[in-house]
């Protein structure tokens, strides 16, 4: 797994729990399902599933892996409106609805 800046250092969460919840999801994108397994140079970041704009916190729950492209294009789009968009990429919605909520019922695991 690469362990640079772009992954372990943001102030608005402690790298700690942030690497938690990384391997929570298996260093994959719950959105798109890419894997740094797969893809080595991909960037991981955490995303809000209910944007802050929209009343989400920084809790476990509502922080899943994402990769910086889907990120990015998710920016403060509710979860729902954003698999639309994944669904217009042939992204299958249904895998990504699953994808999302197990991650979200999975408690992180220990250090």
């Amino acid at each position: 797994m690469r362990r640079d800046s772009k992954n372990y250092t943001s102030k608005w969460i402690r790298p700690e729990k942030r690497a938690r919840i990384y391997k929570r999801d298996n260093h994959s994108c719950m959105y798109c399902g890419d894997s740094i397994y797969d893809t080595p140079d991909m960037v991981l970041t955490l995303d809000h599933v209910v944007p802050k704009e929209l009343g989400g916190g920084n809790e476990h729950t509502n922080l899943v892996t994402a990769c910086k492209s889907c990120n990015c294009s998710k920016q403060d789009k509710p979860l729902k409106a954003f698999i639309q968009v994944l669904a217009d990429r042939g992204v299958d919605p249904q895998d990504v609805a699953k994808r999302v909520r197990n991650a979200r019922r999975r408690a992180l695991p220990k250090k």
